[in-house]
């Protein structure tokens, strides 16, 4: 075999390994876009996931605070664990359905003089 023969062979196999493929300018646009919008959901999904556990952590931990500060300085040691199994006793309960939400936010505005508005609860 020449070394004619031997490149063309190699070419031809070459040219095997290799797949072509001809898109129009659309179909090429429609693949990106998908693409791209696969990842742009699951960037999406991690940020509301972090934000949703930050926002857990803050309403969790500083109420803590400001009881071990401001209520509780010499016995916190001794309530806060208490306290701390009734709020995610009543976080259950609210998930399942036995505590209205609605009546939360009264509570909050009928005894604590905090008014939460539709647009900041959304």
């Amino acid at each position: 075999m020449s070394r004619a023969e031997i490149r063309r062979q190699k070419r031809e196999q070459e040219k095997v390994k290799t797949a072509t493929y001809n898109l129009t300018k659309a179909q090429l646009d429609q693949m990106v876009k998908d693409a791209i919008g696969e990842q742009m959901e699951e960037i999406k999904q991690q940020a509301t996931d972090d934000a949703i556990n930050t926002a857990v952590v803050l309403l969790l931990t500083l109420p803590l605070e400001v009881l071990m500060d401001h209520y509780w300085p010499k016995t916190y040691a001794k309530k806060i664990p208490e306290f701390t199994n009734y709020v995610l006793q009543y976080y259950e309960d609210w998930e399942d359905g036995k505590i209205d939400i609605d009546d939360l936010i009264n509570d909050l505005w009928e005894y604590a003089g905090v008014r939460l508005e539709e647009g900041e609860r959304e």
